[in-house]
């Protein structure tokens, strides 16, 4: 981000508490809970302190329960922060829901449909139209061009009910960009969809940052999403922000012993030491103990880190403390 640019959005130092009640097992625990109630505090979010610039996307990673969703309903005014502040746009506070704000975000929360089970979607659409006051011209050309470029023009009219996840999935994401807003919310965008399916809405993300620089803020288990969009991450566990960077650069942080796997242009007479033979061209090299790949650059074609995948990282970050 250049250092004049302003924040699109803004986490200071933010944390958010849930409160849960404990209920024990039978009638005179139930009894004792009418008078006695027991609850305990859970800290979702811890002091995440976050920036994100005008037209960028950010993948949100983080295990199960590590406060990803949270930080999104703290960014789209859902939930309240209990300490420090969220801004986003023009110095808006989300919680306050001002009507300017919410036309200005979309959000598809892969656990909550805006779509009416037995209707088609081009009735939640309507619906939508007149909720966000579009144009009926511009609402028309706008959803044309996006049923169009998600492969879903022809099931406009079918019953939801009826329609493939894939389908489903994209009239979610046609929902939440009905009313074309600056910042788009994901939370787990491709989950359960074909491999085909997911392949389109990349392409459409891609092309869709790139020609209206609308900010993308993601979450997801599925790290293809990530690799195909996220240009920065940020990783979040037990509710803390360890990580800001980008891809690679979490890669380079987190990797654990250095195998690459390098291809020549022709067989190697003579194997060096720590390099290994995996076909005639293919070899691999344990670099934990070099310092340069001991291999004439001049017969080298490629060289890649063979455990470096996100997968490979986000389970080592998971399984055990990261590493500060």
């Amino acid at each position: 981000m250049s250092p004049l640019a302003t924040p699109t959005i803004t986490i200071d130092h933010v944390s958010f508490n849930y409160v849960t009640y404990t209920k024990q097992s039978g009638l005179r625990g139930s009894w004792h809970d009418l008078f006695h109630r027991q609850k305990s505090t859970v800290a979702a979010v811890q002091d995440v302190s976050l920036t994100v610039a005008p037209g960028e996307v950010l993948g949100l990673l983080g295990a199960n329960g590590a406060g990803k969703t949270t930080l999104i309903k703290l960014m789209t005014g859902i939930l309240p922060a209990s300490a420090g502040q969220v801004r986003l746009l023009d110095d808006q506070h989300p919680f306050q829901k001002k009507p300017a704000f919410l036309q200005r975000i979309g959000v598809m929360l892969s656990q909550k449909s805006q779509l009416a089970w037995d209707l088609p979607p081009l009735d939640t659409l309507v619906l939508l139209r007149e909720i966000y006051h579009i144009p009926h011209d511009r609402f028309d050309h706008w959803l044309a061009f996006l049923t169009e470029q998600l492969a879903v023009t022809e099931q406009l009219h079918e019953p939801v009910r009826k329609l493939s996840l894939g389908q489903r999935i994209k009239f979610e994401l046609i929902c939440a960009l009905i009313h074309t807003p600056e910042i788009l919310f994901l939370d787990e965008p491709t989950i359960g969809i074909d491999v085909s399916s997911q392949a389109n809405i990349y392409r459409f993300l891609q092309q869709l940052n790139h020609d209206t620089q609308m900010t993308i803020i993601l979450t997801s288990h599925n790290t293809k999403d990530i690799e195909a969009l996220a240009q920065r991450v940020a990783v979040i566990n037990h509710g803390q922000k360890i990580f800001d960077g980008t891809p690679n650069g979490l890669i380079s942080r987190y990797a654990s012993a250095a195998t690459l796997e390098v291809v020549t242009d022709e067989p190697l007479e003579t194997l060096p030491a720590h390099v290994t033979r995996v076909d005639e061209t293919h070899y691999r090299v344990d670099a934990t103990a070099l310092a340069t790949v001991p291999l004439d650059p001049a017969h080298i074609l490629q060289v890649h880190r063979h455990n470096g995948s996100l997968d490979d990282i986000l389970t080592q970050l998971f399984s055990e403390e990261a590493p500060k």
